[in-house]
């Protein structure tokens, strides 16, 4: 099984605080836990809310744009990971290892498993390589209706797969994953290094997220004009999140 590994921002990751050494030395150490094993499929940091935009859709499929940052910090998403693991418990065991130098011993990560109510297949190859391209991840919000795993049927799910392939071969969609409503997850949260874990579901459902795409494109623009296009399951319903991820070399220190 596929989980995503979802940490939740703080005022750190808001004001966009470089991490330290020894926070980049004990992830790594944690990783390697999974990485020898190749259970670890990627791991990636999102640049504050206030580089990013949310966007919704009016008449005529009409963009409306609003720009960060946003208020409700702990409800952000500073990165995830996409890990594999037999259960959602080995998941939970994973991750109560988390580091103690991560957000002063005080992170909230939330543990999703991976997988599209309806059964559309999800792809991953967003690692970032050699190719500077800016990548991009637009998370859809989740809505009562998702929360019920909720199956869109054939014909939306036709349009998605579609729309995924053609993004694919022209190279800029390098991942593309649904996500399981929040009654299936379970959010860890720190304290002093503590960990207390709670089952979903949860109740801020408006900033959950419902799943996710990410884009390699020159700008943020480039990934609006996507987003305009593409058949969301809920249609011009659906609100977005778009914030660009860290390079690797934004995140080591001087």
């Amino acid at each position: 099984m596929q989980f995503l590994i979802v940490r939740k921002a703080d005022p750190d990751s808001e004001a966009g605080v470089a991490p330290h050494r020894e926070l980049i030395e004990a992830m790594a150490d944690h990783v390697d836990v999974l990485a020898a094993e190749g259970r670890f499929l990627a791991g990636e940091g999102l640049k504050p809310s206030r580089d990013g935009v949310r966007v919704r859709f009016g008449p005529g499929r009409e963009a409306i744009v609003v720009d960060g940052p946003f208020a409700e910090a702990r409800e952000l998403v500073a990165g995830f990971s996409i890990i594999e693991a037999a259960s959602i418990d080995e998941a939970v065991d994973w991750v109560r290892g988390w580091p103690a130098e991560d957000a002063h011993g005080e992170a909230t990560v939330e543990i999703r498993p991976i997988g599209c109510p309806g059964g559309l297949s999800c792809f991953n190859d967003i690692a970032e390589g050699n190719d500077e391209t800016p990548r991009y991840v637009v998370m859809l919000k989740a809505n009562e209706r998702s929360e019920t795993d909720w199956n869109p049927g054939p014909d939306i799910l036709g349009r998605m797969a579609e729309a995924n392939r053609a993004g694919q071969e022209a190279g800029f969609l390098i991942g593309g994953q649904g996500l399981s409503s929040s009654r299936h997850a379970k959010r860890v949260s720190f304290s002093k290094g503590h960990a207390t874990v709670v089952d979903g579901p949860f109740a801020e459902i408006k900033e959950m997220v419902a799943g996710f795409w990410v884009l390699r494109v020159d700008t943020l623009d480039d990934v609006i004009a996507w987003a305009k296009t593409y058949p969301f399951p809920d249609g011009d319903d659906a609100r977005l999140e778009i914030r660009e991820l860290y390079r690797m070399e934004e995140l080591m220190p001087p």
